[in-house]
Parts: C-alpha cells; structure tokens; sequence
C-alpha cells in the first residue's frame, strides 16, 4: 500500500472492516472487545453444494440469497467456483450489503477531523524505544524481517506503526484480493443493479474512534498486528480455501489479530451493532420486490450471536441455511 493512502485506508477501516477476534494483547494489558467472538453453533456447518456457503431468505414472492464473505483475502492462486454465484445473480433484482452504507464528504470540517486523527496517531521519536518487552523485540524482529529500519516508523505510534509493518510485512508477493471484489465483477457482467442503503455520515464514527485511542488501546493493536505477521500467510490461506469450499467451519479459523482493535476503541460495538441492523435492513427491504436479490455478508457479522441471521429471525424472518453433510 502506499503510504500516502494508508491513512484514509485506517481511517475507513475504524468503521467499515469486518471486525476481529477476542484477545488480549501480549504486553499491553488491554483485553480488546469483540462483539463477533461467539458464533451461533448451528450455523458453523459444511454446505451440500460446491462452492462457498449460502444462506436465503424469502417470502411469498421473493427470495434474498445471501453469501457469506470471507475474513480474511484470497490468496492470488485461489479460485473459487462462481457457479453458484452466478446462478443467483441472473435475473436478480440487486446486489445489495457489504458494508458500503458510509460517507466521508469533501470539506474543510472534514479535512480537520482527518488531520486531527493524524495527530492522534503520532509521537514524538522512535515508538520502538518506548515499548516494553516483550514487545519491543517483537516489534524489532517483524521490522527486520520486513526489511525496514527503526526510521521507517518513526513519528508515529504504535496503531499506525503496526498497521504500516503489517502491510510492509506482506509486500514481498503477489497481491492477494478481495472476494468482494469478485462478486462485485460478476454482478457488474451479469447487470445486477448495486444497491445501497442510506449513507450515514462517517465523521461521528470517527470522532468516537479517535476518542478511543489511549496509548494502552494503541499498544494492544500494535501486539495483534505482530500477531497477525507471527502466523504468517499460511493459515489465513487455509481459512480462505475452508470458505471456497463452503467448510464454515474452516474458514473461521483465519488469524483475524489487528482489525479487533477497532472494536476497542469507544464506540466499537456501537457500531458493529449499526452495520448489523443496516445489512438486515437491506436484506428484508429486498423482500418487498417481487423476484429475488443477492446479498453479501461478512461470515462472522452474519453468523455470530445477535449478528444479521439473528437480527433477521428476531423480524419473524425465515432464514434457511447451507444443509450439512
């Protein structure tokens, strides 16, 4: 990523990135909060049909199917049969979900939120200096093995030095996607008609993200970056084939370290809870059109406990999902 970017990429990631697993920082003392920790068992299953696991929804005259999207990326030789996908797009009313229910508008007011943001992730010197040990040669042996010298994290703190080493650490290959990505392809070839929900206005998610962000919080996400760089790619390419597989299950089991600390920072579950109720708004609002529609969503926000399957069932929603073996 570029580091001109990385910034905006941070700031939409507080509010719009699915969210992580439960821990506790190793040296931090800061157990991060995550409202996706419990899944529903019974929905942790191995769908019948090749492909990635589905869930519906309908009615008399309409159906909504709904995909579940991956944690983690896809790695760049991972294919994953579309067949299903593309059955579901042809002839659908809308691709709805996925989280785009955010804006951000072009102004002076939020140009200084932003920069004040940017302030709020800076110190003064080298952070590594100041950090305890463990945790420091941790920090060390990660920056070295990505191949970067103290001065390339200098000025900022630990939130930002950890998600700058995270994406230096992976920046030696070939690029993994987004599944999003392609289901958003497919719909695009198919003309699916994307459609989002209102648009909230992003800058008080980011005021109460920038409030959270005291120096234990900032330690705590730099330790589940380095969490995340420890496990190395293996794993999170494994649960990326569990999903293409439909093995929910395995696809569960993907490191998911350094984007929890976003749910740690005040207003964390607040949200979680707000993107929950937008997804299942448009899931049922699709109801109300003849024919049927498809939805994405991200595995845990759909699956945990008072996650979107919940929130729709608590509506007197049928949902029916994949049949296990």
């Amino acid at each position: 990523m570029r580091r001109k970017t990385w910034l905006a990429a941070l700031a939409l990631m507080a509010f719009a990135a699915p969210a992580a697993g439960q821990a506790t920082a190793t040296g931090s003392g800061a157990a991060l909060d995550d409202p996706e920790a419990n899944v529903v068992e019974e929905f942790v299953v191995v769908a019948r049909d090749r492909g990635p696991a589905w869930w519906r929804v309908s009615d008399d005259d309409t159906t909504v199917y709904i995909l579940a999207l991956p944690e983690t990326g896809l790695p760049p030789d991972l294919v994953w049969d579309q067949a299903g996908l593309n059955r579901r797009l042809r002839g659908a009313n809308a691709l709805v979900g996925g989280g785009r229910n955010y804006r951000m508008s072009l102004s002076f007011k939020t140009l200084g939120l932003l920069l004040s943001l940017r302030r709020s992730l800076r110190q003064k010197g080298e952070m590594e200096d100041d950090l305890a040990e463990p945790l420091r040669s941790r920090f060390v042996a990660a920056r070295e093995a990505a191949g970067k010298d103290a001065r390339a994290y200098r000025g900022w703190g630990p939130l930002a030095a950890g998600f700058l080493l995270l994406n230096d650490s992976r920046d030696d290959g070939p690029r993994w996607r987004d599944a999003q990505g392609d289901v958003r392809k497919a719909a695009r070839k198919l003309k699916v008609r994307e459609r989002t929900g209102e648009k909230r206005d992003a800058a008080p998610a980011l005021r109460e993200f920038k409030a959270g962000l005291t120096l234990e919080i900032q330690t705590a996400c730099l330790s589940a970056a380095l969490d995340d760089i420890e496990a190395g790619r293996a794993p999170a390419a494994e649960a990326a084939r569990g999903w293409a597989r439909g093995d929910v299950g395995a696809a569960l089991k993907g490191p998911r370290g350094f984007q929890k600390c976003f749910l740690a920072v005040t207003g964390g579950p607040e949200i979680w809870r707000q993107q929950i109720n937008d997804e299942a708004k448009g899931i049922a609002a699709e109801l109300e059109r003849p024919g049927k529609a498809v939805a994405i969503v991200w595995l845990r926000q759909l699956i945990a406990e008072g996650g979107v399957i919940e929130t729709l069932e608590a509506q007197g929603l049928d949902v029916e999902g994949p049949a296990a073996r």
